[in-house]
C-alpha cells in the first residue's frame, strides 16, 4: 500500500496553540523508543549526514572523530523546520469547509496518507572547538499515518537532547592521520497518542482536542564512537557506530492529566535503541587558487545502518546507500546535490556571516523496496553562528 506524506504548518499550530511539548505514537501499548537527533537542512541537500564528514557545528550529527579536525565555531539558536508528505495537496484541504471529508477524501484516492513535521529550534545552542564539542537542542516533532479508513494513528511530542563529544588524533605522520572519537547524549521526550479509525484519528486532528489522549515519558542516554583516517588534506575514510548503547526508560499515563500530576498507569519500561553502523568517505576536489569564484569542493558516499542486515524485515541494501556533492563559491553560497535512498536531494545555503540560510528538497523511502512508499521532503534552516 503506497503512502505520502504532507505539510504539517497546521499540527504545528495545534501544538503551539495548547502549550504541549509534542511527538506521539500510534498506541502507548505498542511504542517504539524514538531515535534523538537534530534536525540540518544543510546535511539533508546533499543525502544527510555523511560518516567521514567534518562539517562544523554539524559534525555533531556525523561522527564524533571528526571533532579533531573542527574549527572553533559558536551555535546561538536555529530554526531547522522539515516538512514531509503530499505537501502541495494539503493546502487545498485545509482550506476546505470539511476538512475532516476532504482529508478522508485524500486518502481513498491515494490509497493512504502519511504526513509529518519535524523543527529543530528554536534551542540549538552549543559550540565545537578543536577535539570537543557539545549542544543542547530541542525538537518538536509531528506525525499523521492513515495507511487506511479502518486504521490511523497520531502522534505529537516533543524533544530535549544534550550532546557532549570529544575526538583525538592518535596517531600522525606525514601524510595520513588517525583520530577516534566519542559522543555521550542525554536526552527525554514527551508523547502523546492516539489509534483508531481514520474518522476518529481526523477529527481529532481538526478538533485539537488532545487532552484525553494517552501519553509517553521517555528518558534515555547514550554513547557513539567513531573512526577517522585521513590521508593527506584530501581524502577521509571513516566508521561510526551511532547508538553504540543507548537504554531508553519509558512511562506511561492515561491522559495528560495524569501526566502532569505524575499518575503513571504501569511500571518503567526498559528498552534499547538499535545501533546503527556505517561506513563512509569523502574526498575534498583540490582547487586551484586562481579559482575565485569556486573556493572549495567535496564529495562524499556513505553506506548506512549495516547492522540492519540482521534484522527480520530489513530493506532492501541498495537503500542503505549514500553519495553527494557540495559546491562552495565565494565562500558565501553552497550548491549542494546527493542521493540518498535511491532519490534525489538537492539544496542550496547562503552564509550571512551572522546568520546561515539553508534550504533543501529531497525524497526519502518509508517501505522496504525502492518506489514502493516514496515520499516528498522539504527543509528550511535559518541558523545563528558565530
Amino acid at each position: 500500500m503506497r503512502l505520502l506524506t504532507a505539510k504539517p504548518a497546521i499540527l504545528l499550530g495545534i501544538i503551539i496553540a495548547l502549550g504541549i511539548p509534542g511527538v506521539s505514537s500510534a498506541q502507548t501499548s505498542n511504542f517504539e523508543p524514538v531515535a534523538p537527533r537534530t534536525g540540518s537542512a544543510r546535511l539533508a541537500g546533499f543525502g544527510g549526514a555523511y560518516t567521514a564528514l567534518e562539517a562544523g557545528f554539524d559534525t555533531l550529527s556525523t561522527n564524533p572523530a571528526a571533532l579533531a579536525y573542527v574549527s572553533k565555531a559558536w551555535s546561538i539558536a536555529r530554526i531547522d523546520s522539515t516538512a514531509s508528505g503530499p505537501i502541495f495537496d494539503l493546502p487545498s484541504v485545509f482550506k476546505s469547509d470539511d476538512v475532516a471529508n476532504a482529508m478522508l477524501d485524500l486518502v481513498t484516492e491515494n490509497n493512504g496518507l502519511y504526513f509529518s513535521g519535524d523543527i529543530t529550534g528554536p534551542l540549538a545552542f552549543g559550540k565545537v572547538d578543536h577535539n570537543f564539542g557539545f549542544g543542547i537542542f530541542n525538537r518538536t516533532i509531528t506525525i499523521a499515518d492513515i495507511p487506511s479508513i479502518s486504521y490511523a494513528r497520531l502522534l505529537v511530542g516533543e524533544e530535549f537532547l544534550m550532546l557532549g563529544g570529544y575526538g583525538l588524533t592518535v596517531y600522525k605522520t606525514e601524510d595520513y592521520e588517525l583520530s577516534l572519537g566519542l559522543q555521550l547524549k542525554g536526552f527525554f521526550q514527551v508523547f502523546v497518542a492516539e489509534s483508531g479509525s481514520a474518522v476518529s484519528v481526523i477529527n481529532t486532528l481538526t478538533d485539537a482536542d488532545l487532552d484525553g489522549l494517552p501519553s509517553v515519558l521517555s528518558t534515555g542516554f547514550g554513547l557513539d564512537a567513531g573512526f577517522l583516517f585521513k590521508y593527506r588534506d584530501n581524502f577521509t575514510g571513516g566508521i561510526v557506530c551511532r547508538d553504540l548503547f543507548t537504554p531508553v526508560f519509558t512511562n506511561y499515563y492515561d491522559s495528560i492529566s495524569d501526566f502532569l500530576d505524575g499518575s503513571s498507569s504501569s511500571d518503567t519500561d526498559y528498552d534499547r535503541l538499535s545501533p546503527d553502523l556505517s561506513v563512509g568517505i569523502v574526498y575534498e576536489i583540490p582547487v586551484p587558487d586562481r579559482w575565485t569564484t569556486i573556493t572549495g569542493w567535496k564529495v562524499m558516499a556513505d553506506y548506512r545502518d549495516i547492522l540492519s542486515f540482521f534484522d527480520p524485515l530489513y530493506r532492501n541494501p541498495v537503500l542503505n546507500f549514500a553519495v553527494g556533492t557540495e559546491l562552495e563559491l565565494i565562500d558565501v553560497v553552497s550548491v549542494r546535490l546527493g542521493l540518498h535512498e535511491t532519490y534525489l536531494a538537492a539544496g542550496i545555503g547562503l552564509d550571512a556571516t551572522v546568520c546561515v540560510i539553508d534550504f533543501a528538497m529531497y525524497g526519502s523511502e518509508l517501505g522496504l523496496e525502492p518506489g514502493r512508499q516514496p515520499v516528498l521532503n522539504i527543509a528550511f534552516s535559518l541558523s545563528f553562528e558565530l
